[in-house]
């Protein structure tokens, strides 16, 4: 084994995995996430449209789950997309799973009423030794906490975002992606991949997850303040509904 081969196929322990949501000012809960732990895979999805949104959300998940369980790791395995040279086997896979995942939703929404019809934003990521391939489409994003300062590593996708780079995702207009699953047939996910260290904290999150809730994360020592930090959140003022994957190494 090559010395530049070595980090990617030795796995860094985690510490924790979390996952929680709030519940903000819409009825529905429209958000969606599943964890793998054991397999590197870390999965999330902000639907819109109600409950057609809420269901989007959780077939888009599933789908790249399942395909990520199936597909990811096998260095024979026949993609049945695409294929980027500038990608990972594992940032591949990923891209190939959202596709998927956007097909099956393209399909399910085949025929109804565009305001019966659901579309999500989708963050995913899959770890790999210690390569973290994360692919995002819409207004999820991804944080990256590492000797004690904080990098937005994934930017969302958003109307606000795109107007105004330094829009806070808490504002009107944040969380209206400019492409989603479920909505468009041919999808350019956004993808990064990094190599993860001892000591390093990610968030994957949906749109309306305050910097200041991120921060408290970030600065514990341990996941054993969560739920302190979970119940003191005041959600009177957050317009959506927010979701978040914390783990750390």
């Amino acid at each position: 084994m090559s010395s530049s081969e070595s980090w990617v196929k030795t796995r860094l322990p985690f510490k924790w995995v979390e996952g929680f949501q709030l519940q903000g000012g819409l009825p529905v809960q429209e958000d969606y996430f599943e964890v793998n732990a054991d397999r590197g895979i870390f999965i999330l999805a902000d639907g819109f449209g109600g409950g057609a949104g809420k269901y989007a959300a959780e077939v888009a998940v599933k789908a790249v789950r399942q395909f990520l369980e199936q597909e990811a790791g096998d260095l024979d395995a026949t993609l049945p997309f695409e294929l980027r040279p500038y990608f990972s086997l594992a940032g591949n896979v990923l891209f190939n799973a959202i596709s998927y995942a956007n097909q099956k939703l393209i399909a399910a929404n085949k025929g109804k009423n565009p305001l019966n019809s659901g579309g999500t934003s989708l963050i995913a990521g899959y770890l790999e030794g210690r390569l973290l391939s994360v692919a995002n489409v819409g207004t999820c994003s991804l944080f990256l906490s590492r000797d004690g300062k904080s990098k937005e590593i994934l930017v969302p996708r958003s109307l606000a975002k795109q107007v105004n780079p330094f829009a806070d995702s808490m504002v009107e207009g944040a969380g209206v992606p400019l492409m989603s699953l479920g909505t468009a047939r041919q999808l350019e996910p956004e993808i990064v991949e990094i190599e993860v260290r001892e000591g390093d904290q990610l968030c994957f999150q949906s749109a309306p997850v305050t910097a200041e809730l991120r921060d408290q994360l970030f600065q514990l020592n341990s996941n054993k303040g969560l739920s302190q930090i979970i119940d003191a959140q005041d959600t009177a003022g957050i317009q959506g509904n927010a979701s978040l994957i914390w783990t750390a190494f």
